[in-house]
């Protein structure tokens, strides 16, 4: 593989989590203008453009009848209820918070898998999960008030539930191209967001303007359709371990976009929380790559 591919690969990471550092700015935005359960509902409903598009020359591929319960699966945790928390956890705490203890996902997917995959638990398994608790701690106690520690609390349960779904997405992607996985959970998820969007939207308050459409349209097109490309694009370039390394700048750019467009302040515990998850993220990584070079040998 030519280093010029190796080159635009890391310079489509630095742009994927950039894209999805903001879309947490994006989310806090209009939190109190469009509800949670609606604004997650309308992202999914944007996302399936350029999703369809993407996905368009797969569409001939059979599924396994088998493997439909899979997608039901990925669907209902990954993109229904995961995407409901990460906007209800934005609503509650700080775009920079959500964005943060969200970056714990490649942990949570890697202790899920050795939990239901019965992959072999190692020392390093166990050291991440300390630590990912640890951080956790740290940035729950620096919660200012009740509403922002409900809302960590929320964040967590999205990060869960897509570690959840991310397991059946290994069974998945291993017989399906990742871009149809996507495409399908996505479609699966719109089952129930619709419906809970229709209530949230006839039950609260929605305040509608230019600006909240733009944010609606952005989250969509671009936190959802274009980053999910760039993000496979890299898969197909550079192991999955590599591209994870790139998990905590997520936070980091959602801290910078907080500060520079919200006027989001942090505590010490925020970075002390950023530090620890870092430490995590990378140590995670470091042992899933090693394990991938002892079954290559």
């Amino acid at each position: 593989m030519g280093e010029s591919s190796k080159g635009q690969a890391f310079g489509l990471l630095f742009f994927t989590f950039f894209i999805w550092g903001s879309v947490y700015v994006g989310g806090k935005m209009i939190s109190d203008a469009v509800p949670a359960a609606l604004l997650a509902c309308l992202r999914c409903c944007t996302a399936m453009v350029p999703l369809l598009w993407m996905s368009r020359k797969y569409f001939k591929v059979k599924i396994d009848p088998s493997d439909w319960k899979y997608f039901f699966i990925v669907g209902s945790m990954g993109y229904f209820l995961t995407l409901f928390c990460v906007q209800q956890g934005i609503a509650l705490t700080g775009a920079s918070m959500a964005s943060l203890i969200n970056a714990l996902t490649p942990v949570s997917v890697t202790i899920l898998a050795a939990l239901l995959l019965k992959e072999k638990i190692t020392p390093i398994k166990i050291v991440c999960l300390v630590l990912a608790l640890a951080g956790a701690a740290v940035i729950t106690q620096g919660a200012g008030t009740q509403s922002e520690t409900l809302g960590i609390v929320v964040v967590l349960g999205a990060v869960v539930f897509w570690g959840l779904a991310s397991v059946y997405m290994r069974r998945l992607t291993a017989k399906y191209p990742a871009v149809l996985v996507t495409t399908y959970g996505m479609a699966i998820s719109l089952l129930f967001h619709i419906p809970v969007g229709i209530y949230s939207a006839s039950t609260q308050s929605v305040g509608i303007s230019v600006k909240a459409v733009l944010v609606i349209l952005y989250l969509g097109f671009i936190g959802s359709g274009l980053a999910q490309f760039t993000w496979v694009k890299c898969l197909a370039i550079l192991p999955a371990s590599t591209c994870s390394l790139f998990y905590p700048l997520q936070p980091v750019f959602s801290a910078l976009l907080g500060a520079v467009i919200l006027g989001e302040t942090f505590t010490s515990a925020f970075f002390v929380g950023l530090l620890l998850i870092s430490i995590d993220v990378a140590l995670s990584t470091w042992e899933t790559k090693k394990l991938s070079v002892a079954e290559i040998k």
